[in-house]
């Protein structure tokens, strides 16, 4: 505000200079006036603002909808009666403390958040959100038309992650973190970590309602559960498969792992495989790169989907003796073993993904690609002819070892 006026003053005394245009004076009269009567009329005081932070969506009886909000709020602050905010986790209750969910239900993703507003005394934000988290009963009924609702609120961006969650999403955003303030801090920063990685699928908003509105093509999600033992009582449980909105399976490791590659993403990852020489305890195999293409061969009437899985690993341990790692006859044999092993288990988990009707491979998309005639018709049409062709899987593996590449 004070740059405002700062601004109106500088405006002013220029004012009083001769100005050589006709009309000059009436043109810093007005400038003057907007730097004074705009640009702070939607200002707030922080301590009158919550910052929502995460955002939990549940299934609730009566085909309603639960929306959680965890928000931090700077000064402490209250709720009004019929809004549940005392919840357990939440650090420091409400009485000044930074951390609080909020819970209502309604019969929309708005209708929700609107009962919220009105029932607490400060403003809701939801500008600063980090994750979005879907109980896993609301994901296998459908979490299209609350998604679509939660982005329409333009306060929201695109790019949150977000996960499946085991169990309901609102225990999630209740759970009391040790390393940071706020459940959805954690969990933003883990699902982060995992991508970075290449130990999860990147799938944020924009990107699940994308492969949900894209004909061809199915979404997947992260899906976190509530373990015992780990770091803060929370893991990653597997991948999420949909069939359009609707949650069909959930793919545990190391089948995901598979999944993942089939799917094309990532492009690096880490995995240990077995090798089992006669002459040995065996070998095992650090996979650093795989590099997935989804080709369509064949005449239309007869068309078939190959995925052509390149995987590069390295030799990082070896138990017993026997195995000489020099000799390139042995090293060739372990190379072919593995492929053989690899390209059976990735088949075997393409073939179950696809007995489900689910896509997430894209030889829908694929298919649009050499058929244009597909492109007026419904998605329906697209996923009938997807489901017709035959889905074969090819997989290469190249074996280093320290320094070196066999060819």
């Amino acid at each position: 505000m004070a740059r405002c006026f700062q601004g109106a003053r500088r405006a002013v005394a220029a004012d009083r200079r001769p100005s050589r245009r006709p009309g000059g004076r009436l043109v810093l009269v007005l400038v003057a006036a907007a730097l004074v009567l705009g640009g702070c009329w939607d200002a707030r005081d922080v301590e009158d603002r919550a910052i929502v932070v995460g955002v939990g969506l549940d299934r609730a009886r009566g085909g309603r909808i639960e929306v959680s909000l965890e928000v931090t709020i700077p000064g402490g602050t209250t709720t009004r009666p019929g809004i549940s905010g005392n919840q357990p986790g939440q650090r420091g209750g409400l009485q000044g403390g930074t951390k609080v969910v909020l819970a209502a239900t309604g019969a929309t993703v708005h209708e929700a958040i609107a009962h919220l507003r009105d029932a607490a005394r400060f403003d809701i934000f939801l500008g600063h959100v980090r994750v979005v988290l879907v109980g896993e009963d609301l994901a296998r009924a459908g979490v299209l038309q609350h998604l679509e609702m939660l982005v329409q609120n333009p306060e929201i961006r695109r790019l949150i992650p977000l996960a499946v969650v085991r169990g309901r999403a609102k225990d999630f955003l209740t759970t009391t973190m040790a390393q940071d303030a706020t459940a959805a801090l954690y969990l933003s920063q883990m699902l982060d970590d995992l991508t970075r990685t290449g130990r999860a699928p990147n799938v944020d908003l924009s990107r699940f309602l994308t492969d949900v509105s894209e004909p061809g093509v199915d979404p997947v999600a992260s899906v976190l559960r509530q373990a015992a033992g780990t770091e803060a009582g929370i893991d990653w449980a597997g991948l999420a498969v949909f069939r359009d909105d609707r949650l069909q399976t959930i793919i545990r490791p190391p089948e995901a792992w598979y999944l993942m590659w089939a799917m094309g993403s990532p492009r690096r990852t880490t995995l240990y495989v077995p090798v089992r020489e006669p002459v040995s305890g065996g070998v095992v195999l650090d996979i650093f790169h795989v590099d997935s293409r989804l080709n369509l061969q064949g005449p239309p009437d007869s068309r078939e989907a190959v995925l052509r899985l390149l995987v590069e690993g390295r030799v990082v341990e070896h138990r017993a003796g026997g195995i000489d790692l020099t000799d390139t006859a042995t090293m060739r044999r372990i190379q072919a073993r593995t492929q053989r092993d690899l390209q059976q288990r990735v088949q075997r988990i393409v073939a179950r993904v696809r007995d489900l009707g689910a896509d997430p491979f894209g030889i829908g998309r694929a298919l649009r690609v050499v058929e244009p005639s597909l492109w007026p018709q419904p998605g329906s049409a697209t996923r009938q002819a997807a489901e017709r062709i035959e889905a074969r899987v090819e997989v290469v593996v190249r074996v280093r070892r320290t320094g070196l590449t066999i060819r």
